[in-house]
């Protein structure tokens, strides 16, 4: 897939609002273990997508001087 840079700044930016709903999940409410290691391993897969995302927009969009 190509994505335009616009576009995969709006997806870095969904991935980390995301991840901090599921941090803040994990922090407030009342979770048994299963839901927990659920929300750690498909947080850690939103981190791991993001940082390829990173890595990714400088080739795409090189910035501007």
């Amino acid at each position: 897939m190509n994505f335009s840079p616009k576009a995969i700044r709006f997806i870095l930016e969904a991935l980390e609002y995301t991840i901090e709903a599921y941090q803040k999940q994990l922090k407030t409410e009342n979770l048994n273990d299963d839901e927990v290691s659920d929300i750690t391993n498909d947080m850690m897969f939103l981190e791991s997508l993001s940082q390829e995302l990173k890595k990714a927009l400088p080739t795409i969009a090189p910035p501007v001087f």
